[in-house]
């Protein structure tokens, strides 16, 4: 089986991409600039996502979208949360048009929770 991870070397993907890779997956792994922390024995595509056509054939035609590519996600104000929101969904779209069997989306979240807040 072949699973696209997007976000492969964010705070989930990374433990992800491994997991898949140990399991007998095979792993196209997509990450926006820094590759340091994928597992080499995936395939590497650099890039931004949101900027190819058509992603199901570029990303090797695979049966799994394991789409958690989020700018950003650790910066709680930062625009890209609401200005990418469209490039998620034209993403998705393009995937749920194709001849991909599974679209899976999953992200971190957390909430700090600051003294002020609490008085």
């Amino acid at each position: 089986m072949k699973i696209l991870v997007t976000g492969a070397n964010g705070y989930l993907g990374q433990g992800v991409v491994n997991e898949l890779l140990d399991r007998g997956c095979d792993v196209v792994a997509a990450c926006h600039y820094n590759d340091d922390m994928i597992d080499k024995r995936s395939i590497i595509k650099k890039g931004d996502i949101f900027d190819v056509e058509d992603p199901y054939v570029y990303y090797g035609e695979p049966d799994v979208l394991l789409h958690m590519a989020w700018r950003d996600g650790f910066v709680h104000y930062s625009d890209s949360h609401i200005g990418d929101l469209p490039k998620h969904v034209d993403f998705i779209e393009k995937f749920a048009k194709s001849d991909v069997h599974t679209i899976a989306v999953i992200g971190s979240g957390f909430k700090h929770i600051y003294p002020e807040e609490n008085e």
